[in-house]
């Protein structure tokens, strides 16, 4: 009874250590996705107001509601 009550806790070690790899690879995997679609929101988002300032600059108007035009 003893060896079985042993076998299963080294059975149960192997899968806490197995298990918290894989618990681990699965959280960093999702954390690095995350931040892959954070950075390119961001940058999408950036481009945008880059691009809206260029298009203001270059059509000349400006946003100044005081301003006739």
């Amino acid at each position: 009874m003893e060896r079985l009550r042993a076998a299963l806790g080294g059975l149960a070690f192997v899968v806490a250590i197995f298990g918290g790899i894989v618990v681990i690879r699965v959280l960093t995997r999702a954390l690095y996705a995350a931040i892959w679609f954070a950075e390119t929101v961001a940058t999408f988002a950036f481009a945008c107001l880059v691009g809206y300032v260029v298009y203001r600059i270059l059509l000349g108007s400006s946003d100044d509601p005081r301003r006739s035009v």
